[in-house]
């Protein structure tokens, strides 16, 4: 469980220092446009596509990112009202509904960069493999954090109940 909770949390400090960087960079790319444009009276051709890329990019890292930190809107009038097993089964049921619709996302987002491998972007020229690879890279990375939410969801229960038989165990002897 370590070793995945590592390679997660190591996942994660990759993805938000890409999140950053494509902040910044987009940043920077807008504020050179707009100096060129306004200021020097001739922008730069290939930076508002850069930007909108970034962005795009920057939206799908960043949706994987809160998956890993469960921070994807729900609806939680369930969650409320359940608890202990119920609100496991509730949760895994969920779960594997996210996980089920992400691979299909994956599935037919792979399945499209053949189509759009043809294709070349306005300015830059670059195949719009690129950014539509982002769509199944980023489904591959929220199906990732699921399992692992599901894998913690069940060691950790299985953690409390070994530590309330050891306590149950401890207070015996006294």
């Amino acid at each position: 469980m370590r070793l995945i909770q590592s390679i997660a949390n190591i996942t994660g400090k990759i993805l938000e220092g890409l999140v950053i960087f494509l902040l910044i960079l987009m940043t920077g790319l807008m504020f050179a446009q707009f100096l060129g444009r306004f200021i020097f009276k001739n922008g730069i051709f290939w930076a508002e596509e850069l930007s909108r890329f970034t962005m795009v990019t920057m939206v799908y890292l960043g949706a994987g990112l809160a998956c890993k930190g469960k921070d994807h809107i729900k609806i939680t009038i369930l969650d409320e009202y359940l608890k202990g097993t119920a609100h496991q089964i509730l949760n895994l049921i969920i779960s594997l509904f996210g996980i089920g619709f992400l691979a299909v996302i994956a599935r037919y987002g792979f399945s499209v960069l053949s189509i759009v491998s043809r294709q070349k972007s306005a300015n830059m020229q670059m195949t719009m493999n690129w950014i539509y690879m982002m769509l199944p890279i980023s489904s591959c990375i929220m199906i990732f954090y699921i399992i692992v939410e599901i894998i913690e969801m069940f060691l950790v229960k299985k953690d409390n109940e070994a530590v309330k038989t050891e306590a149950a165990a401890g207070g015996n002897e006294k």
